[in-house]
């Protein structure tokens, strides 16, 4: 079978070189993730790849990985093209693809070619992919900052420097960057307010703790200020702080739960942390909303609802409209060669569903 099986990675990631051919340099899956991903071997998945390479669809950089080749820029023109770099942590979400659905509808109509690349944390901390970068000629450069960003001198020299630069979602704790992010404390605040005016005696919230990145800490402070304006008391137990990482999710909440039965709000992050939360409450025989009210933060189970046990209301972030604020930003700093820093808040979306009542 592995005899055939590289031709259906190869078509699966001709696949996804066709969906983003406009998007020059857009990195592919590596051939450990192509071969977990189709229970296979690298080797099988190095085939596929080499063959698309070979095809002229992509190109590769030993130790950083496949990248889409460009269709119509070779290397010279590159250097002198109207290209933007956006940098973005390696993750997959609904919010990171409509942030890039954003960014590239202002860019295009602009005249500019937008370069993505997925880096790691440790990958990005300690390469020379930022200077490499400008070297290349690139005019201005969009960031979505991992958790606990430790970016490479590179990066925070340019902006020292008022080169153009633009952080996404979140900033870096007390460094003076531009950047546009969803007002945090306000969403959170406005979610919290929403359970209260349901009835909701006493909310909880399962948080990433506050160090985890200055959106995460925005957004404690709104859930404490909601309770702070509307004279609500807020007891330590009823916040569960977890870590992504943390391999015991779904035992931390399912002891959360048992332990504040009397919490009937929740807010919660959706995404793997929200499958947990979904096992959880079918194991302490929480109903949802008759016995407690939910929110997610972030709405990203909109693709498979019917497979729920229940359609969550969500937060739901203008990834878009924070795409097309970012990239206005850079454009109006290349324009006119000068860069202020600018901090835009843009709002959010309750969609609410299921799991809170009317």
């Amino acid at each position: 079978m592995a005899k055939y099986l590289y031709l259906e990675i190869k078509e699966y990631l001709l696949k996804i070189i066709k969906e983003n051919k406009n998007i020059a340099h857009y990195k592919l899956p590596s051939e450990n993730q192509l071969a977990l991903k189709f229970s296979t071997t690298r080797i099988t998945a190095k085939r596929a790849l080499t063959e698309l390479q070979e095809a002229g669809y992509i190109y590769r950089i030993h130790g950083k990985g496949s990248f889409i080749a460009p269709s119509t820029a070779s290397n010279e023109e590159l250097q002198t093209g109207n290209f933007i770099c956006m940098l973005l942590p390696d993750i997959e979400s609904r919010f990171v693809t409509t942030l890039i659905d954003g960014v590239q509808g202002v860019l295009g109509n602009q005249g500019f070619h937008l370069l993505i690349l997925r880096e790691s944390e440790a990958e990005l901390s300690g390469s020379k992919l930022i200077s490499q970068m400008i070297d290349l000629g690139i005019k201005g450069i969009i960031v979505f900052p991992n958790s606990n960003a430790r970016y490479n001198k590179d990066l925070l020299l340019l902006a020292f420097n008022r080169f153009p630069v633009v952080f996404v979602d979140r900033t870096l704790r007390d460094l003076e960057i531009s950047s546009v992010t969803s007002d945090h404390h306000k969403m959170v605040k406005k979610a919290v307010e929403l359970l209260f005016g349901h009835g909701c005696k006493n909310v909880g919230f399962i948080s990433k703790p506050a160090e985890y990145s200055t959106s995460i800490a925005q957004r404690i402070s709104g859930y404490e200020k909601a309770h702070i304006e509307n004279n609500r008391t807020i007891r330590s137990g009823n916040v569960l702080y977890l870590s992504k990482e943390d391999p015991a999710q779904e035992i931390r909440i399912l002891h959360f739960l048992e332990e504040n039965m009397d919490i009937d709000g929740l807010l919660a992050y959706s995404g793997p942390m929200g499958f947990h939360l979904y096992r959880a409450l079918q194991k302490a025989g929480i109903r949802v909303p008759e016995q407690m009210e939910i929110i997610f933060i972030d709405d990203e189970y909109t693709s498979f609802l019917d497979l729920l046990p229940f359609a969550p209301t969500c937060i739901a972030q203008r990834g878009s409209e924070i795409g097309r604020q970012a990239a206005q930003l850079i454009l109006k700093y290349i324009q006119k060669k000068n860069v202020t820093v600018e901090k835009i808040f843009v709002d959010c979306d309750i969609v609410e569903r299921e799991s809170t009542g009317s």
